[in-house]
């Protein structure tokens, strides 16, 4: 039981590191990240479907997703409606809860034992543990990243601190209870035990690197057992063997209950526990001495990542590119702390940390697609954050011995003065790296979608008179659609709003009826080329934030198709934009005609152009993929695309041939067309102007 000026130095390091916790991770999360990344808008997407009753445990879309995050966004959209501050404040209460379950996991390891068994340690030096790896966790780069970011990796963390914290709390309580616990376990011993397997059964729920969080207990659990039954030299051993074995026995059958739903999941549906790993695993092909090569270097990488700047992940949506996890400066710490750790293995508080580090780096080890990769590596937090920590309090510890000249209060100064400047520097460097570097970076809108979320805001105060047609780089942009259609993942093809078209405008350009009072937005993502603009007096017009644009033009087609290579896709006219100065590239424009949707085609079509020679022999041939797919063919609608390929000159370019190829089935067949080519001449106008 923990003495009044014990409990309230415990609540004041709490209340500090939430403070902390909650300064980096709420400030302008309405601004920070910008836009709306498509896996945020993803896990959006199925708790729509939880909200239309039908919630799942496991997700199986995107490679299958464990479903406890999508029915906690399911609740936040009830309370604050689908917006993406909604989509990011339960991660970003995560991460708080995450820095301060570090804190409480810091007073279990070092203050309680400490207090109790005197180890050798101070209780000073304790107390600075704890709070240190919860301020290093409160302000780390990566964490905050994660804990602004709508996704679930971050409960990961959460739950992961938050077992490990009510783990020791435990096995403290055992020790603490002494003889007079009943049969090894008391009540309150036993009811962190079953906390434990709670959180452990729930992190289940979130993330599939949360899976290795049972093994890791277990092997430490067991190893603990058995170097006690060995009698190796353990400071100290499990005093209370058959607590412990009882323990251990509640938290596995509580989290086995936890778990139940999903693991029935997985039984019933077969392959869809390692649907997602099996994607990116190095195992997938078996086992042999390459294979080992690529694990050593997967693992090499991701731990370098930690403390060699430079050498982070580098993609921007989980990182400020290179950013190593840790400063030069908690990167020695972080390394000091780890020799520390590895000096004292015997300790069982050590040698828990150093399994942590092992067990719940080791996804990052065997998926191998990318590396260095933050995401796979969260189920080390907050436990990494310990060997700082414990690099600090053993370097404070030197200092101190070296200024023993020096007066008491020359030596407080100087040791507490580098503590708290140590302790201040990771969270003003992380500011800087992501509030001010990371977070206006034209290159960070870019990868959160920030052209999706400009044209959904701009449309919020704009509704459309008539047909909408957006441009972006994905077909159906998640990040428009969850939050403009609002539509779930079950009906996410479903034409929900029969006025809103998608096109790629880098590929293709819809012609509506000028009469029709057409709204055309264009993402940054997508933009047309210029040759196009110009070709068809195209004038963008910046909204919002300028990440996309309000199209206008006057061009438009009156004719009817001269080829029909199908009943709903019909060629009105295909024209050459040759190179001006009879060298370069040539642009190959096609007009089409369409007679409505093909609703269930929803893979994109390739158009496939050639250049003839006098011979009648295809000289030159590109092809592209046709812009506007089958389910936005409109009825009696028409679209412009074109595809570029080099000119081989005057004298060699006679005629030009066109085919239409459907997603893994054969070209389209218009009459008299041998293979589905169909011969054309070069033509150098458009059939009608603007």
């Amino acid at each position: 039981m923990e003495t009044p000026p014990i409990r309230r130095r415990l609540w004041l390091g709490l209340a500090l590191v939430l403070i902390v916790a909650a300064g980096f991770r709420l400030w302008r999360l309405h601004s920070i990240p910008p836009g709306l990344f498509g896996d945020e808008a993803a896990d959006a997407l199925d708790a729509l479907d939880v909200l239309a009753g039908r919630g799942q445990v496991f997700f199986p879309s995107n490679f299958g997703r464990e479903g406890l995050h999508m029915w906690i966004l399911a609740g936040a959209f009830k309370l604050m409606g689908l917006t993406p501050y909604a989509i990011r404040l339960p991660s970003a209460l995560a991460g708080i809860i995450a820095a301060g379950a570090a804190y409480w996991l810091g007073y279990e390891l070092f203050v309680a034992r400490t207090s109790r068994d005197g180890d050798g340690q101070g209780l000073r030096n304790a107390w600075l543990t704890a709070l240190a790896a919860g301020l290093f966790t409160a302000t780390s780069y990566w964490h905050v990243h994660f804990s602004r970011f709508g996704i679930r990796g971050v409960f990961t963390t959460m739950m992961a601190a938050l077992t490990m914290a009510a783990l020791w709390r435990a096995i403290n309580a055992i020790e603490r209870a002494g003889a007079a616990a009943r049969g090894g376990l008391d009540r309150r011993g036993a009811l962190w035990w079953a906390v434990a397997g709670l959180f452990m059964g729930l992190g289940a729920h979130f993330y599939t690197a949360s899976r290795f969080i049972p093994l890791f207990v277990g092997l430490f659990l067991a190893g603990w057992l058995i170097l006690t039954w060995l009698h190796v030299l353990l400071r100290p051993p499990v005093v209370h063997v058959r607590g412990v074995i009882l323990g251990a026995l509640l938290l596995f059958g509580v989290s086995a209950v936890v778990f139940a739903p999903l693991g029935h999941y997985f039984l019933t549906h077969p392959g869809s526990f390692t649907q997602r790993a099996g994607e990116v695993s190095a195992l997938q092909d078996g086992f042999s001495l390459s294979t080992l090569q690529v694990i050593g270097k997967a693992a090499a990488l991701n731990l370098l990542q930690f403390i060699w700047p430079g050498h982070g992940d580098m993609a921007r949506f989980y990182n400020l590119p290179g950013r190593a996890v840790f400063t030069p400066p908690i990167a020695a710490l972080a390394l000091l702390g780890l020799g520390v750790s590895v000096k004292r293995w015997r300790n069982p508080v050590y040698s828990f940390l150093l399994l942590w580090l092992l067990i719940m780096a080791s996804p990052s080890f065997l998926a191998v697609d990318r590396a260095p990769t933050l995401p796979r590596v969260l189920g080390v937090i907050p436990g990494v954050f310990f060997f700082p920590a414990i690099g600090l309090v053993a370097g404070l510890d030197w200092l101190t011995a070296r200024l023993a000249a020096l007066s008491v209060r020359a030596r407080h100064g100087i040791t507490w003065g580098l503590a708290a400047l140590l302790l201040l520097l990771p969270g003003v460097i992380t500011f800087r790296d992501y509030f001010l570097v990371w977070g206006p970076a034209p290159e960070t809108a870019d990868a959160f979608e920030v052209d999706m979320t400009t044209a959904w805001r701009w449309l919020e105060a704009h509704p459309p008179a008539g047909p909408l047609y957006i441009s972006a780089d994905i077909y159906k942009h998640p990040s428009f659609s969850v939050l403009y259609e609002q539509v779930p993942t079950t009906e996410y093809f479903t034409r929900i709003d029969p006025q809103l078209h998608w096109f790629d405008a880098r590929r293709a350009w819809p012609l509506p009826h000028p009469d029709s009072h057409p709204t055309i937005l264009v993402g940054n993502s997508a933009l047309p080329p210029a040759f196009i603009q110009n070709l068809l007096h195209i004038e963008l017009t910046p909204i919002g934030d300028g990440a996309a644009y309000r199209a206008t033009s006057n061009f438009y087609v009156e004719g009817e198709s001269v080829i029909w290579f199908s009943e709903q896709l019909g060629l009105i006219s295909q024209f050459i934009l040759p190179p001006e100065e009879g060298k370069g590239e040539v642009v190959m424009v096609q007009v089409w005609r369409t007679r409505g949707p093909i609703i269930d085609d929803i893979a994109p079509y390739q158009i496939q152009s050639a250049l003839l020679g006098p011979d009648g022999s295809q000289i030159v041939q590109v092809s592209d993929e046709m812009g506007v797919r089958p389910p936005e063919w409109e009825q009696g609608g028409a679209f412009v695309t074109w595809q570029v390929a080099p000119w081989p000159g005057e004298d060699k370019a006679s005629g030009a041939a066109l085919r239409v190829v459907p997603s893994h089935q054969p070209p389209l067949q218009p009459a008299g067309a041998e293979a589905g080519w169909v011969q054309l001449p070069l033509k150098r106008t458009p059939p009608t102007g603007p």
